[in-house]
């Protein structure tokens, strides 16, 4: 197992922020206390104060709604960006803040940007699936006629993904939770992206030699941080693989900051 790192990316990203001589301030809207959702929000303000980027954290609690976060929105009037960090709860009509939202969106969240991405401009892809672009574009790969399996389905990284990789004119696999015959659909792949959230569900017995692994999950287990694949079932197998802890999650908080500050 050969691990992709994201340092030469995250380099390449710090230089462009630093470069970037504009001020401007991002929305962070939260519900509740998600732990992956605050592991993902404390990145961001850290890096946010260290680059000296105003931002606006705004938590709401499970009791709110939809009025509620568009009221807060609307009465602001000096943001450049937002992020909604989901999930929300159950009581928060997303829809409606698809349609509604006032700030330009940093994470393609908003109907308006799911329409761009379904029409090949993809401009506002949601971070997470640009962080993983950006680790197929560090490694060069022709994607053209290539078989990608994504154990995702949703709008933050599996849709988004399908888009762009189709457009590449990649063989695009989408799986969920009905999917049948798993095992071989991902033996038989060339690329193979995870985003489930199951703590090691993918062992070496899915794997073949000469694949590319991206894994995106986070799932937490006794406060440890664990990705999608088990790292130590797969360590003698020829596998190039970008894991959770120093891979797309690394870089996406810094590709969020680039994407407001060149918006």
């Amino acid at each position: 197992m050969k691990i992709i790192k994201s340092n030469i990316i995250k380099n390449n990203l710090i230089e462009r922020i630093k470069k970037c001589n504009f001020n401007k301030k991002l929305l962070i809207i939260s519900q509740g206390n998600n732990p992956s959702v605050e592991q993902y929000k404390n990145s961001i303000i850290k890096r946010c104060k260290e680059f000296k980027i105003d931002y606006l954290d705004k938590n709401f609690s499970i009791y709110e709604d939809q009025n509620s976060i568009l009221n807060y929105c609307n009465s602001l009037d000096d943001i450049d960006g937002f992020i909604i960090l989901q999930p929300l709860s159950n009581c928060t009509d997303l829809s409606i803040l698809r349609e509604n939202m006032p700030f330009f969106d940093l994470d393609g969240f908003t109907y308006k940007s799911l329409g761009k991405i379904m029409n090949k401009d993809f401009t506002n892809l949601p971070q997470t699936a640009k962080s993983c672009i950006k680790f197929l574009e560090y490694l060069d790969i022709n994607l053209s006629g290539l078989a990608i399996v994504i154990a995702n389905s949703n709008n933050i990284i599996g849709k988004p993904l399908f888009n762009y990789l189709n457009a590449k004119k990649s063989t695009v696999t989408i799986f969920n939770s009905k999917t049948k015959n798993q095992k071989e659909k991902i033996k038989n792949c060339d690329i193979f992206i995870s985003a489930i959230g199951k703590a090691n569900f993918y062992n070496k017995d899915y794997f073949r030699d000469g694949q590319i692994l991206i894994d995106v999950g986070v799932s937490f287990v006794d406060g440890k941080m664990y990705g999608d694949i088990d790292y130590d079932s797969i360590n003698e197998m020829d596998l190039k693989v970008v894991t959770c802890k120093n891979g797309v999650g690394s870089i996406t908080t810094l590709s969020l900051l680039e994407s407001l500050l060149y918006s």
